[in-house]
């Protein structure tokens, strides 16, 4: 079953490029259905089979074998299965709504279904090898995705910078990989043993290539430019896939990077990661960049718990975010065609868009943010109790929840604000129904998922079960969000003014350290640009000297030719002279 996993959306995907290149209406319910099936499939080896495997040999070279290898045996594998094959249909449901363009559709599903399959690829993958493969799938999948709208001014330069920042991972990858094989004498996933200078080396490169798949510090701002993509490809990128695959790296690699030491490393980049991700939100102006950097956050606060070795809470947090980072996508999605495009939330209002709408992204925002019960809070309060007993870190993420409360709220309340100028509904553009029901049950998941943490006995879900609850922690996650919500709606419901003050202050403009990172990013660039010029004119004068050196000797050799004339009589004489030189040059030596 699990190969077919596989084989079914690249199958779909197969007869999108090649068969209905000229006829896009079916295309978009054959990627549904074969999500469904996808689905389908998953539930039946959840069920029945959950420790599923499968492999086959590909090649052998000398002693390596390299095989190509699938399981479900582990837990977080499964999981994260199941994330990806629930998230996928609802995405490409509502993906029928907002990617109405028919000559779009082929191209469109065709790169998802791959997205979707490189996925569940990497949800399975047991080796070192497959795991590679799947991970370069990601990659370019996600390149031509994020530049999607090639014609537009920013996607291709959006698509580059990803791919360029990615890249730069997946050479790590690679060399950590061969590291280890060449260590273990094979392909299978490092297991915790002595630390050693190589297995070290071999760690620092799987964290950077975790960290520029996650976006994390300092690899972290091509994804805010990644919404330059069609919105279900951000839900889906953020939710569910790619972004996420650094982290389960991290999960499955801890082994190693507890013998080697970078666990401090590990914290250290989360901790960065977090702070950045908060203050860019604060005050980004763009409905889909906001959450961009919220995922950043997110992506952090997963790491954190996983330097202290608290592999459940980052789970946890891995767990709710999938439901409620995609329902508040497809929220945004919802709100940006509901408005003819716009994306800049002072520029979005109310414009009489579906009721629904607002209140599946106000279960959204109220999960992110941490109340109880939503499945959010249980995230949020998972990490926060992992790190409790550092007091210092623990102040840090309490100060960034709070951060993240207020953020997330003016990203709501704002968009919400009445048109003075228009009456509402002038001018609104309808949401499609099949943009509206993929949130609906993406809300019904942020509200009941969280039932799992209560469950004495869940299976594949045992890893989140709660094993007990601090009431004190509990309050201060509540207390941190209602606090995030009070002044949200102070400064951006009451205090128009003042939020738009403060928005043009040099405080917010200190905030907004984007421009930083871009910098720091283009001067790097540009030392490698200025090197490599250097380089090129070093490459250019060898060139140049050793030209010159071969044709003075061949043009010594043509002067040298006309002595060569059998002529006994010259090679006395040239015989005389130079034994006559080297004599004057040793007496020179000598006196």
């Amino acid at each position: 079953m699990l190969p077919i996993l596989v084989v079914v959306p690249l199958l779909a995907a197969a007869v999108l490029a090649l068969l209905l290149r000229n006829n896009p209406e079916p295309v978009k319910y054959i990627a549904l259905l074969a999500s469904l099936a996808s689905l389908a499939i998953v539930a039946y080896i959840t069920v029945y089979n959950p420790s599923a495997t499968a492999s086959f040999d590909w090649f052998n070279l000398g002693s390596y074998q390299f095989i190509v290898s699938v399981s479900t045996a582990s837990t977080y594998q499964l999981l994260l299965l199941i994330i990806v094959a629930i998230i996928t249909p609802l995405i490409f449901l509502y993906s029928i709504g907002f990617m109405d363009v028919p000559s779009e559709q082929p191209r469109y599903y065709f790169e998802m279904c791959v997205f979707a399959a490189s996925m569940m690829l990497f949800a399975m993958s047991t080796s070192l090898i497959t795991l590679l493969i799947a991970w370069e799938m990601l990659g370019i999948t996600s390149y031509l995705l994020i530049g999607f709208w090639y014609d537009r001014e920013h996607a291709p330069t959006a698509a580059r910078k990803a791919i360029t920042t990615i890249i730069i991972g997946d050479v790590a990858l690679l060399l950590a990989v061969v590291i280890l094989a060449t260590a273990q004498g094979g392909f299978q996933y490092p297991v915790a043993g002595a630390g050693t200078g190589v297995l070290f080396l071999a760690g620092i490169l799987m964290l950077i290539a975790a960290f520029t798949k996650s976006a994390q510090f300092p690899f972290h701002e091509w994804l805010s430019d990644a919404m330059e993509g069609p919105t279900p490809v951000s839900a889906f990128l953020h939710s569910s896939t790619m972004v996420k695959a650094g982290v389960f790296l991290v999960i499955l690699m801890l082994p190693l990077f507890n013998t080697t030491y970078l666990l401090y490393l590990i914290l250290v980049v989360g901790m960065a990661s977090v702070i950045i991700g908060v203050t860019n939100a604060l005050v980004s102006r763009h409905i889909k960049k906001i959450l961009a950097y919220s995922t950043i956050e997110d992506l952090g606060l997963m790491l954190i718990p996983l330097a202290f070795g608290q592999v459940y809470a980052a789970l946890a947090l891995f767990f709710v975010q999938a439901f409620y980072k995609a329902l508040l996508f497809m929220s945004a999605g919802s709100i940006i065609k509901a408005n003819k495009g716009e994306e800049d939330i002072f520029k979005i209002f109310n414009t009489g868009q579906s009721k629904v709408v607002f209140i599946t992204a106000l279960i959204g925002t109220l999960s992110i943010a941490g109340f109880f019960p939503l499945s959010g809070f249980f995230g949020k309060y998972a990490v926060g109790s992992a790190v409790s007993s550092n007091v210092a870190v623990y102040a840090i993420l309490v100060l960034a929840e709070l951060g993240t409360s207020v953020y997330i709220f003016r990203w709501l309340f704002l968009p919400m604000r009445k048109n003075p100028q228009h009456e509402i509904g002038a001018g609104a553009n309808s949401v499609p129904l099949t943009m509206i029901i993929p949130a609906i049950v993406l809300a019904v998941l942020v509200l009941f998922a969280a039932i799992v943490f209560a469950l004495p006995h869940s299976g594949v879900l045992d890893a989140l079960v709660l094993q007990s609850t601090n009431t004190t922690e509990a309050l201060v996650v509540n207390a941190v969000a209602a606090a995030g919500l009070i002044i949200a709606y102070l400064v951006y419901v009451k205090g128009n003014r003042f939020y738009l003050s403060m928005n043009n202050s040099h405080i917010f403009a200190a905030l907004n350290n984007n421009a930083i990172t871009n910098g720091i990013y283009l001067a790097i660039c540009s030392m490698f640009l200025h090197v490599g010029k250097i380089m090129g004119m070093l490459d250019s004068d060898f060139d140049y000297t050793t030209y010159r050196l071969s044709y003075n000797i061949i043009n010594s050799g043509k002067l040298a030719k006309p002595l060569i004339n059998g002529q006994t009589n010259n090679y006395v004489i040239g015989f005389v002279i130079g034994v006559l030189v080297l004599a004057a040059a040793v007496l020179y030596v000598v006196i």
